[in-house]
Formats: structure tokens, C-alpha cells, sequence
């Protein structure tokens, strides 16, 4: 079929318009390109305030970096970010008291005061700041879908020279609610490895996300989460069985507070105690997080 005069300039502005939706991100700070190698995310491509602040936390309301932002969130780049395209990164899924609506940094200030962005705010966390760490703020619980934390993921790739294959997932406490859903609903989807901290995530799910390997914290005198409702979730991926033995760390004497989640994202401060077993199930001492989620990739 031959085209005419009209269809072919169409053809033409459509390619012309995908490269320079593309190119738009290849800008001074050298953010990379997974566009050009998956073109469906060309339409979550921002174009300005991208990680301008380089080894610092930034808050990033709703509509900063562009039309394509629809949601707000706190993001980290190395301070060396422009010497590499491939970054691990972290997708961190927060907790209760990071719930917010993203309309100002003042609603997501709560992600500086502890987890995992706290530790980065107060630099507490991988002493070789090896990650981009990108934290998502929702509103409700309804807003944690498995398809809003996809989304983001896919606003991620686009935006950040992040390697698609060591894409990391962590949660605390209700954020196991985004994650879980997200897991079960993608069968695993773009997670590397998961690092679930004091949170519950559905037993259910788990046969649907066998390859991705997962270490399970907790307190182990959580009265929230509950250390049994930990091991429901271990028993049900090893039924299937998994690919990579899950792992679970119960920190004695410690329930759903502080002690749990920000010492976890934090090793050079970790000094709890942990338990060896837990009905009949040996457990695993804490060691440093981020060397472990380096281990692991798609």
C-alpha cells in the first residue's frame, strides 16, 4: 500500500515527536535512556527538576517534574549519578504515617523523619550510597493498587538511569498493602528482590511471586504484624517452592516501632538482638541490607 503526500508527513511528526520526547530527557544531567529501548514509556517522560540535587533527599510534589508526575514522592541520586547509567534502584513503599495527598513538600515532609528516607536524610543508611531511591506518597489504602505502584515504576524507568534489571522493592508496615498487591497482581512483576520490614504481606499471593527472593524483618514482639503472621507468609512461598529460600530476621524483644524499621535501614546502628528460631524455623542475624539486595537481579 503506498502512502500519500499527507500520511507520509504524519508518519513523520509522530516518529519526529517520539524522539523528541526521548531526547528531552538526554539533558545536562545525562539522564539516560530505557525509552529508547521500550517507547511505551515515552509517555511518563518529565522534563525538568530531575534529580537536580544529587546526594541529597528531595521531596518532589505532584506536577514538579512535569505533566507526566501524578504523583508526589521523595527521591535520592548519588551524588556521583552523572558517572553511570545502570543504577540500582530502590522503590520504597512507605507506611501509615507517610500517608498524604502530595500537593506540597509539606505533606511529604513526614518521609524525612524516619525508614528508609529518614536514614537517607540523616545519610544513616548505605554508607556507599549505591542506590537511586525513589519513594512514592499515597493518599488512602485504596490508593496502594498494584497498578499505581506499576505505574510509578514505569515513571521511574523513564526518568532515571536506573538498571530495569535491579529494580529493588521494600515496604513497612502498611505499605505490605502496595507491595503485596503488587506482587500478586504481576506475578512478581519488575522486583528484583523484596525486603518487606514489620509489615504484613497476604500469604495468598505468594505462589504467584515464587522467583523473587524476599527477606522478612521483624519485631519479634510486634503486636501489629505479628511474627506469626510472618511465618504464614515464609510457609506459604516455601509450599510452592520458591526459587530463593526466603529469608526472616525477628529482632527479640522489639515490637512495630523504630528499633525495627529505621536500625534495619540503617547497619552501621543496628545493634538489635535477634532470635535464632521461631517454631521450629531457624532464622537468619541481621546483616547489611544493600549488599543483599545486590546479590539479586532479573
Amino acid at each position: 500500500m503506498k502512502l500519500t503526500y499527507s500520511r507520509m508527513f504524519i508518519v513523520f511528526f509522530a516518529a519526529l515527536l517520539i524522539a523528541e520526547l526521548v531526547s528531552c530527557k538526554k539533558n545536562d544531567n545525562g539522564y539516560v535512556d530505557n525509552v529508547t529501548a521500550d517507547t511505551t514509556l515515552v509517555k511518563y517522560v518529565c522534563t525538568n527538576n530531575i534529580a537536580t540535587t544529587p546526594g541529597l533527599l528531595k521531596l518532589l510534589p505532584i506536577g514538579t517534574t512535569g505533566a507526566a508526575q501524578t504523583r508526589a514522592y521523595a527521591e535520592y541520586v548519588p551524588s556521583n549519578y552523572s558517572s553511570d547509567n545502570s543504577w540500582p534502584c530502590i522503590i520504597n513503599l512507605h507506611g501509615d504515617g507517610e500517608l498524604g495527598n502530595g500537593s506540597s513538600e509539606a505533606a511529604l515532609q513526614p518521609f524525612t523523619y524516619s525508614c528508609l528516607t529518614g536514614m537517607i536524610f540523616t545519610d544513616n543508611w548505605d554508607k556507599s550510597h549505591r542506590f537511586v531511591v525513589l519513594s512514592p506518597q499515597f493518599a488512602t489504602y485504596d490508593d496502594r493498587s498494584a497498578a499505581n505502584v506499576n505505574k510509578f515504576i514505569q515513571y521511574a524507568k523513564a526518568n532515571y538511569k536506573i538498571d530495569i534489571k535491579r529494580i529493588y522493592l521494600t515496604a513497612v508496615s502498611g505499605g505490605g498493602v502496595a507491595l503485596g498487591n503488587y506482587l500478586h497482581t504481576y506475578s512478581g512483576g519488575e522486583a528484583a528482590a523484596v525486603l518487606p520490614v514489620s509489615c504484613y504481606v497476604p500469604p495468598t499471593s505468594s505462589a504467584k511471586w515464587k522467583q523473587v527472593p524476599v527477606w522478612f524483618m521483624c519485631g519479634a514482639a510486634d503486636s501489629t504484624v505479628k511474627p506469626s503472621n510472618v511465618i504464614n507468609n515464609y510457609k506459604a512461598i516455601m509450599a510452592v517452592p520458591p526459587s530463593v529460600t526466603p529469608k526472616i530476621t525477628l529482632y527479640t524483644g522489639v515490637g512495630h516501632d523504630g528499633n525495627s524499621v529505621n536500625k534495619t535501614y540503617s547497619p552501621a546502628t543496628n545493634d538489635n538482638k535477634f532470635e535464632t528460631t521461631y517454631k521450629g524455623i531457624s532464622l537468619v542475624p541481621y546483616s547489611n541490607i544493600y549488599d543483599w539486595f545486590l546479590q539479586y537481579h532479573r
